[in-house]
């Protein structure tokens, strides 16, 4: 059954348009090797995953809706996680050459009036099933198991850095200060501007919390 624009967005969080960029572009992982009359074709295989990534469900409660074994859903949706993970350089980047700061400043400026900004910085609740070890860790303040995930955008919505290591218990803070995203702030980049985060973020200068690191790098916080 085709999908509607609106199911498209409310099951899938994707127009149909999207969805069909990110078929042509998953096509070559994702075509089948083997013609049998049972495979599964591209636009089932992206519609089973996004459904799974959308809805933060398990995978048989995907597969009892597209009417397919829980196997089925399984190979779908870690076909696609391959292939987009393998595209992850080509479309999540933090370039800092000066042009790209000044574009970055520009966009935050136009948005919001807001000096100096090179991006917006929060982390997200990704659920999981309850953990055979240390389950204790991965509970959020939301009282349920997850990681705590960081994502860094740009003014145009786009994802630049990713930092899905730690369990749910973990504050936003600490998760930043363990990230890769300070270190990009550093040496020639220093004063390149501010990150915008909410209170879960102080005013901070990571940097300063290493004599041996320059000072006045970066700072986060509203």
């Amino acid at each position: 059954m085709e999908l509607t624009d609106e199911q498209c967005l409310r099951r899938l969080r994707f127009r149909k348009d999207i969805l069909r960029e990110l078929c042509n572009l998953l096509r070559p992982d994702l075509q089948p090797q083997i013609r049998l009359r049972t495979a599964l074709g591209i636009e089932r295989k992206v519609t089973i995953a996004l459904n799974f990534y959308a809805t933060g469900s398990f995978q048989s409660a995907t597969a009892d809706i597209s009417n397919i074994s829980q196997f089925s859903a399984h190979r779908s949706i870690s076909q696609v996680t391959d292939a987009l993970y393998r595209r992850r350089v080509q479309y999540i980047s933090f370039p800092m050459t000066r042009e790209k700061q000044v574009e970055r400043q520009a966009g935050f400026v136009w948005i919001a009036g807001f000096l100096r900004v090179q991006g917006a910085i929060d982390c997200t609740y990704v659920g999981l099933r309850v953990p055979q070890t240390h389950a204790e860790m991965f509970m959020n303040r939301k009282e349920f198991h997850s990681l705590n995930v960081q994502l860094m955008c740009d003014h145009q919505h786009r994802i630049m850095a990713v930092y899905a290591w730690y369990p749910g218990s973990s504050h936003d803070a600490f998760i930043l200060r363990q990230s890769s995203v300070p270190a990009v702030f550093l040496g020639q980049n220093q004063n390149c501007g501010w990150l915008l985060g909410d209170k879960g973020y102080p005013l901070s200068n990571l940097a300063a919390d290493s004599p041996s690191q320059p000072q006045d790098c970066w700072r986060t916080g509203l």
